[in-house]
């Protein structure tokens, strides 16, 4: 169970996504929010320009129709980690749509929730379970397996986004993701060094494990036909030692230090980076600017960068309407803003745009997977628009917004780096 554990942290590093106190331009801002008061309903008192706008009503409407059944597949609890907050997302999504949206033409959204456990074969039986129920779509979580996917693929039903943390999420041609996972992650921290801090020598950290492993070295080729040499510095799926994996990046005299960890990793190898004196810009993912590890870390986390996968800009109306969702809903599931759910909130949130616009008598399965896989800048609530032609990342053609932005920490405060990369771009 440790390489699992050690895995389903590492795999959730590319897409969760670091919580901002600053704005795009650097200063800090707070949510610009109308204030939803008890008993105020989220439409009454959100702003306009969110991507929701145009499927908004103008008083909370409760959809009491036959309910639309919709499936999310997510490893909620098990030994080998576990990701409530991601179901916990989608049931907040579905009760706003359900309560103040109308559903889907007064028709509700009823939704089939599996957990896999961190089992293979649990995530199998999750999959089937969706085929049986007939259900329109499949909300993915985080499944480290990825095995349902293929009896998900064989039956057309949709997998959309989540966070992909397999090889099967970011292959299928039903599966349809909204995040660049940690192939995402590497790119983008790597196109940062080497074109704007124009690194010549890079260091990268990574597990040894299947998609980790693959995502490091994709980004290793990328890097190096950018004129950069890249040291690469494995550390076993196995009671992962970052201390001495630190050193080994260090002991390369890299020019930059990226390194895919997260969750119980970030605090030893951020520490270590301090203790030893490396003076290089130092990158993780978003995983780890956490706020609970960053408040245990003090200074040793000042100035680290990191991946990001939303607009950090809080007074934005998408970030606006999130939180005031959250306020009103989360209290009941438990759920808080701050944490891995946004990917799985707004994969939701993107879902329903479609079947809104396919309307109630025309949703099926099929209709579903042909609106993403024709979808071109269509946008994604908080996130970059997403194309979904199979091209955006070449080799994971369920890739439809890879693109990345970078932050960094300073003084206790996370504040926008950069616009958007292109990580597709950068990597052909």
């Amino acid at each position: 169970m440790a390489i699992v554990l050690t895995t389903s942290a590492m795999l959730l590093a590319g897409c969760s996504e670091a919580t901002s106190a600053g704005s795009g331009s650097g200063t800090t801002s707070t949510v610009t929010s109308t204030s939803c008061g008890a008993g105020t309903s989220v439409v009454a008192c959100t702003p306009s320009g969110s991507m929701l706008s145009p499927y908004m009503t103008k008083t909370a409407t409760k959809a009491t129709g036959s309910p639309i059944v919709i499936g999310t597949i997510n490893q909620d609890s098990g030994a080998a980690g576990a990701f409530p907050e991601l179901t916990e997302a989608d049931k907040v999504a579905v009760d706003f749509v359900n309560s103040e949206l109308n559903g889907i033409d007064g028709h509700p959204l009823e939704l089939l929730t599996c957990n896999t456990n961190g089992d293979p074969e649990l995530s199998q039986s999750c999959a089937q379970e969706m085929v049986t129920k007939h259900v329109m779509a499949v909300v993915g979580g985080i499944d480290i397996w990825g095995t349902g996917i293929q009896t998900l693929t064989n039956n057309g039903i949709p997998y959309v986004g989540g966070v992909p943390v397999s090889t099967e999420s970011v292959q299928s041609k039903v599966s349809f993701q909204f995040s660049g996972g940690t192939w995402g992650a590497a790119l983008g921290l790597g196109e940062y060094a080497i074109r704007t801090l124009h690194a010549r020598k890079i260091a990268m950290i990574y597990i040894d494990f299947g998609p980790i492993a693959n995502s490091a070295k994709l980004a290793a080729s990328v890097f190096e036909r950018h004129g950069a040499h890249v040291t690469l510095v494995s550390v076993s799926a196995i009671n992962p030692d970052l201390v001495t994996a630190m050193n080994q990046a260090a002991q390369s005299s890299p020019d930059a230090v990226i390194a895919l960890t997260a969750d119980t990793g970030c605090k030893p190898a951020m520490l270590t980076a301090k203790q030893i004196g490396i003076k290089v810009p130092l990158m993780y993912t978003g995983a780890c600017a956490a706020t609970d590890i960053l408040n245990s870390l003090g200074s040793a986390a000042n100035n680290s960068i990191f991946n990001v996968e939303a607009d950090l800009n809080r007074s934005s109306p998408d970030n606006v309407l999130y939180h005031d969702i959250v306020d009103h809903y989360g209290p009941k599931y438990g759920y808080q803003w701050q944490s891995a759910g946004t990917v799985s909130f707004r994969s939701l949130i993107n879902l329903y745009v479609v079947m809104r616009r396919l309307g109630v008598d025309k949703i099926t399965p099929t209709a579903i997977a042909g609106m993403f896989r024709s979808a071109k800048d269509q946008p994604s609530f908080f996130g970059h628009p997403y194309t979904c032609n199979g091209h955006q990342l070449n080799g994971y053609p369920a890739m439809c917004s890879p693109q990345q932005s970078l932050a960094v920490y300073k003084n206790g405060s996370i504040k926008q780096l950069t616009g958007w990369i292109d990580v597709g771009s950068f990597a052909r």
